[in-house]
């Protein structure tokens, strides 16, 4: 039998009704976040960070001793908070217990409201701080450095951000910096009271100080660092080349022509200061800055074992099982005395196949690096550090080289990611949280004085590396000037 007319519009006026009742839901407030955590809470998270830790970090295993450490951290927690703590206390402190690992790798997200931070931007300046709004410019003109926060020196306040840093990152300025933006964080930590308002005192070229009150808000974006990839020439045979994402040029034929006719130049700078991504397509046309390419793999890695991973875990950071490759054996017995029943065997890293680009026979390689340099970065880095036409400029990498395990707290919600592998160099040793040094350090954060830097790798400069990779790593650092003066506020 079909359906009548009075059937039919009883279906659609039922449809129309359904539809109603789902766009109102858009029109309920949205629930309000998050901000306590009961004490059953807390210790359900931490159960459950201690477990995801024990079963894939890949650091954990390099530390004998630091699960034992990380318990006995996690039962002064759960006593020093007996009955309830706020979301961004709780990170704070999941910040601290990830600090032990010593792992580069670790990222935080938190997805509970922020609490107060600065109402400026920090900028280090020799033995100065300048306090700069959203635009990075002077918050007051005539008093652009800052000395202390609500009547604390910035040096007291620096001491309180290194309890979130792991050790070897304490008394680092650039680790420092997005901690002491924190300011609620800070100020709960040193028990002081929480307000609405921060006292600032800011001086200028007479050093007369003036105090200013200013509010505390949630949230404070300040301009841009940096664009996805940009290039200029910055001198007749000297071309720039700025890049942050490392994947863009595999996908993307336009990048390559841009990079291709910077690579034309007699020397090419290229920065990676702030460049992350796992695409080898760079290093592919990098690669033609090496004289003679190698049989023997670029690196090697392993990842933690766990019931969940595939033998192919590695391949998206380009490693192949070690049985393809024949290393030298200096090289596999530093392998083969590495036992570590909790890693996987071995995999190695061949050196990618050149991509064909117009470099000139003497043409010359500066590589500026940073520790925001990650990933493929990395490889980048350290490949380039055995290249007698190239030259590293800036400051050492983390060795932040392994790939990612990523998992959500369930009371707390945080989205937490953990290296659940280790990389390699080309002789076994590990370099995965040891990085890259640089051959001139330069400060990341200080804009670049190109006249400087063009004149430091100029042909008349004595710049030529040795072709011993050992040997070069024993030469002294040179430290190289810039506008704004290098970062080293105490």
């Amino acid at each position: 039998m079909k359906p009548g007319f009075r059937e039919i519009v009883s279906c659609f006026i039922l449809l129309l009704l359904i539809s109603c009742l789902q766009l109102g839901r858009f029109l309920l407030p949205e629930p309000a976040k998050k901000e306590l955590l009961s004490q059953r809470q807390m210790q359900a998270d931490l159960t459950v960070l201690l477990k995801q830790l024990q079963q894939h970090s890949a650091f954990m295993v390099l530390d004998p001793d630091i699960e034992s450490r990380l318990e006995k951290r996690l039962q002064r927690l759960k006593q020093e908070y007996r009955d309830s703590i706020a979301i961004n206390r709780f990170t704070a402190e999941v910040n601290k217990l990830l600090g032990e690992l010593k792992d580069p790798g670790v990222r935080v997200k938190q997805a509970a409201l922020p609490s107060g931070v600065l109402p400026l931007r920090l900028k280090p300046m020799e033995d100065k701080w300048l306090a700069l709004n959203d635009k990075d410019e002077p918050l007051q003109s005539d008093t652009p450095f800052i000395s202390h926060i609500d009547g604390l020196p910035i040096s007291h306040w620096q001491k309180i951000a290194n309890h979130f840093l792991p050790p070897e990152q304490r008394n680092n300025v650039p680790m420092q910096i997005p901690w002491l933006q924190q300011l609620d964080l800070l100020r709960r930590e040193m028990g002081l009271r929480v307000k609405d308002e921060v006292l600032l005192t800011l001086y200028g070229a007479d050093l007369q100080p003036q105090n200013i009150e200013i509010k505390v808000p949630l949230q404070f974006l300040s301009a841009p660092l940096s664009i996805l990839a940009s290039w200029q020439q910055l001198a007749p045979d000297t071309a720039l080349f700025t890049l942050t994402d490392l994947n863009a040029i595999e996908t993307d034929p336009q990048l390559q022509q841009d990079l291709l006719r910077a690579m034309s130049n007699h020397t090419l700078v290229l920065d990676l200061r702030h460049a992350n991504g796992f695409s080898d397509s760079l290093l592919q046309f990098l690669g033609n800055y090496q004289d003679g390419l190698s049989s023997q793999p670029l690196g090697y890695s392993r990842y933690r074992r766990s019931p969940q991973l595939r033998r192919d875990f590695l391949q998206p950071l380009h490693f192949e099982p070690l049985t393809q490759f024949a290393p030298f054996p200096p090289v596999q017995a530093a392998l083969d005395n590495q036992p570590q029943p909790n890693l996987s065997h071995w995999y190695a890293r061949p050196i990618p196949k050149l991509t064909a680009a117009p470099v000139p026979e003497s043409g010359r390689l500066v590589l500026l690096i940073g520790p925001d340099c990650r990933q493929e970065c990395e490889w980048i880095a350290y490949a380039a550090k055995r290249w007698r036409r190239a030259l590293l400029v800036g400051e050492p990498t983390r060795g932040d080289l392994g790939r990612l395990h990523h998992f959500t707290l369930p009371a707390s919600g945080l989205k937490l990611s953990i290296s659940a592998s280790l990389g390699y160099d080309g002789y076994g040793q590990l370099l995965s949280g040891v990085g890259t040094e640089p051959d001139l350090l330069l400060p990341t954060d200080a804009p670049l004085q190109w006249q400087g830097l063009l004149s430091l790798i100029s042909p008349e400069q004595r710049l030529r590396k040795s072709k011993d990779a050992q040997s070069e790593l024993m030469e002294p650092k040179t430290q190289l000037s810039s506008t704004t003066p290098s970062s080293t506020a105490r």
